[in-house]
């Protein structure tokens, strides 16, 4: 039973780093599927159908994926001038 827990947390942890590399090489990507995610899950849950959920959710994730990937992230998808 230990070596299924161990590997379950192994697994947890590799699928937790691959998210965060992901995030910060492709945070526009992340962002557009998150916000598929949150529309689709509006389709099958019909309290997040609500007026204004999924977008307040989606402006929460635009919001704090900048902050949690961190400024270089931010700078790579901000134009420039």
């Amino acid at each position: 039973m230990r070596a299924l827990f161990d590997y379950v947390h192994r697994l947890t942890l590799r699928a937790y780093v691959a998210l965060q590399i992901f995030a910060a090489q492709e945070p526009v990507r992340l962002r557009a599927g998150l916000v598929a995610a949150l529309t689709a899950a509006a389709l099958y849950v019909p309290a997040l159908s609500g007026p204004g959920i999924v977008e307040k959710a989606a402006t929460v994730g635009v919001v704090l994926l900048p902050i949690l990937v961190g400024e270089s992230a931010r700078k790579r998808v901000t134009p420039t001038e």
